[in-house]
């Protein structure tokens, strides 16, 4: 069978599917009779779907690894009414093949090329000589800007797609200009890198070539430590910023999360931070409750299912499910 242009999540009971997608997760499980069987799951940028192989478990366990682009062909079938795909055929990508990653991974709406401008922008519009020059040379490191523009924001919560990590940071950057308007002691130029620079640890924390997990650094470390790290780096080769200034930028960075619960390093302690803390809690949680609502929606429930995170229910209002061409 040729290779299908739909995504798995698009996929119907009786559907056959033929095309390259992310392996998850692979458990080897007993029978009744103890032989073993593997249970797997797929995932492209619509989803994961599960399936199962019952035969050649010692070979597919040899030739199979959790991070690995797949082929799998088969056809979705229901079970316990949960959808899953029974597997004809699997085998690794071959050498010679390649699999965009933006097939493998959910991409941001907003254009890169744009949302580059964006930054630029930002940049420009902050006053202050000394932090606007440092900020233009972090952001002109290709190995700063080349995963900071594709990076996620997170692996599922928010931003969890190409493009996630810069998304947010625009976000917290205008929900901030905005805010700053209310409280004009609060230093604009701060609140710009701030925002931009906050998060900046998750082009270490993740990787994202088949499907968004956590880096080893990640899980050991953190993006809160490893951003300080890079600005630190950068600051031994950059020393214009002051050091009253840039003590208040990293202070920025590593109290962003609030609380030390949900890992900050320091609490906040200017209104800077604790307005920083605010809009990034404003937009992570209003973009991860937006994504989930509109899922329902789309499949015109009118409540999601529980969200084990928020521990709720989320109210969708949505009504009937749109129609092609509506």
């Amino acid at each position: 069978m040729p290779d299908n242009d739909q995504f798995l999540n698009d996929l119907a009971e009786g559907d056959r599917f033929v095309g390259f997608v992310a392996l998850r997760r692979m458990e080897t499980r007993q029978r009744k009779d103890g032989s073993p069987y593997l249970v797997l799951d797929f995932s492209d940028r619509s989803g994961r779907l599960g399936g199962k192989l019952w035969d050649h478990v010692d070979e597919f366990r040899k030739t199979l690894k959790v991070g690995m682009v797949v082929k799998l062909q088969g056809a979705v079938t229901i079970y316990q009414d949960q959808k899953e795909i029974q597997i004809e055929r699997l085998r690794p990508l071959r050498p010679e093949e390649s699999v965009d990653k933006t097939r493998l991974i959910a991409c941001s709406e907003r254009p890169v090329d744009e949302m580059r401008r964006h930054v630029r922008r930002l940049i420009e519009s902050i006053e202050n000589a000394d932090l606007r020059s440092f900020l233009r040379r972090f952001f002109d490191d290709p190995t700063i800007a080349e995963p900071y523009f594709e990076a996620p924001a997170g692996k599922q919560w928010h931003g969890a797609y190409l493009g996630g990590l810069v998304e947010h940071s625009l976000n917290i950057a205008e929900i901030l200009l905005r805010v700053a308007e209310l409280y004009p002691d609060a230093d604009k130029d701060l609140l710009i890198a701030g925002a931009l620079l906050h998060d900046v640890g998750k082009i270490k924390e993740f990787c994202w070539e088949v499907s968004i997990d956590y880096t080893d650094q990640g899980r050991l470390i953190g993006h809160i430590v490893l951003g300080q790290e890079l600005l630190a780096n950068h600051r031994k080769l950059d020393t214009t910023v002051p050091q009253e200034q840039w003590d208040h930028l990293i202070h920025l960075v590593l109290s962003h999360q609030g609380t030390r619960e949900q890992g900050a390093v320091t609490l906040p302690m200017t209104l800077e931070a604790i307005l920083l803390y605010a809009a990034d809690e404003m937009d992570s949680k209003a973009n991860a409750f937006y994504r989930i609502i509109q899922r329902s929606r789309e499949r015109g429930d009118r409540w999601t299912e529980w969200v084990n995170l928020m521990d709720r229910y989320l109210y969708t209002g949505g009504g009937k499910k749109k129609e092609e061409g509506e």
